[in-house]
């Protein structure tokens, strides 16, 4: 319940998880270029393993010295007991990438180091180059396979939304590269050992994705109405009390392993340990963010089509209003215009002989008619005398 409390807003801090996650993976690919690859095991490149049985407790430095004198190619040496021995330590297994046909060369350098060799005890196991090679197919294969099968289950699991899927994917991939990378920088052999701690840590990190993805799509339909990033976020401060106990559990017995178990066990743990907490960190920073990511740019990218549809009606709207305003123009003809009639012409009278003017009132109540419109053509007063014209 501690994280449900807290205002922590780890969306929005996604690309600060980013950039760690791709420091890692950048120090494992200069680790890598330093070291020329990835160290591989005898399962990837073929050689032989010895199992020595001695008389009583062999040291390592003094298997050592009497394996010095036969030029062993990469050896290591691994002290090792099994139930029922006389003495603690007295197996030692030698893994060489020399092909080894006859161990007798073997025997014969340790006991003239000293160490009693109780050969009926004692075995060699040969893996050649063509079946190293199968071996390292296979082992990509079945990678490639498990990536392709949590993808289709992850996808189908959540309503065929195929983006679940994928993002389960990369962060599957992130754990990957990371466990690589880390292997590179402590210069550790990638052997079975690496192989089924990377199959694992598959298998362990999808299932917490998968927890954390069910919770988010709960919750988007609890809160339909939140935007998606703080929904995610909220999903994740949820799920963080089971994703750390869980974590936490587990890297105890791990590192219980690894402080207490043997060199085999000790290489196991190791691995474990790199992709458990890679696993869990990829699915909270890296999964769910990339969620987020993909959501907002699907919501953009709708956002851009709508807005394409609804510009082309648009300009189909206004292409078909201006189409039918010309078609009208056309079939409209245009109105006659009246002849305007000429303007009156007004007759000029001759001013009155008593000196009144037009409209004034003469003796008996008789006036002078004033200008009145006449469609006639006006008669003008001749300056000649009457007569003369």
């Amino acid at each position: 319940m501690f994280f449900r409390k807290l205002k922590w807003n780890i969306i929005a801090q996604r690309y600060y998880w980013f950039a760690l996650s791709g420091i890692v993976i950048v120090a494992g690919v200069v680790a890598l270029i330093l070291h020329h690859g990835l160290p591989l095991g005898l399962s990837f490149t073929g050689g032989s393993t010895i199992e020595v049985k001695f008389d009583r407790t062999a040291t390592e430095a003094g298997v050592r010295q009497g394996l010095s004198s036969l030029n062993l190619v990469d050896e290591q040496v691994q002290l090792a007991a099994k139930p029922g021995d006389a003495f603690p330590n007295d197996r030692v297994i030698i893994s060489t990438q020399n092909t080894v046909s006859d161990p007798g060369p073997v025997y014969d350098a340790l006991q003239n180091g000293g160490m009693k060799v109780d050969r009926s005890q004692s075995r060699i196991t040969t893996v050649g180059p063509s079946l190293s090679k199968e071996y390292l197919n296979k082992s990509l294969w079945a990678l490639v396979i498990a990536l392709v099968l949590q993808l289709v289950y992850i996808a189908f699991r959540f309503g065929n939304q195929l983006r679940y899927g994928i993002v389960a994917d990369i962060a599957l991939i992130h754990d990957v590269l990371v466990m690589v990378g880390i292997y590179a920088i402590a210069n550790r052999k990638a052997d079975d050992a690496f192989l089924a701690a990377l199959l694992t840590v598959i298998g362990y990190s999808v299932m917490d994705s998968i927890v954390i993805f069910d919770r988010i799509r709960e919750n988007g339909k609890l809160f339909p109405e939140m935007p998606y990033d703080q929904m995610v976020n909220t999903s994740l401060l949820q799920t963080m009390t089971r994703s750390v106990n869980t974590l936490v559990t587990v890297l105890i017995v791990l590192l219980a392993l690894f402080v207490f178990g043997g060199d085999t066990l000790k290489n196991f743990a190791f691995a474990l340990l790199v992709g458990v907490t890679s696993g869990a960190y990829s699915s909270i920073f890296v999964a769910s963010p990339l969620l987020v990511m993909w959501k907002h740019f699907d919501q953009r990218k709708r956002a851009g089509v709508r807005a394409a549809i609804a510009a082309h009606e648009g300009a189909a709207e206004f292409g078909r209003t201006s189409t039918a305003t010309a078609t009208a123009a056309k079939r409209t003809p245009p109105k006659a215009k009246r002849a305007q009639a000429p303007p009156p012409r007004y007759r000029r009278k001759r001013p009155s002989i008593d000196g009144r003017r037009p409209g004034e009132t003469g003796p008996g109540g008789v006036g002078l008619l004033t200008d009145v419109p006449n469609d006639e053509p006006a008669v003008e007063p001749s300056d000649q005398p009457d007569g003369q014209q």
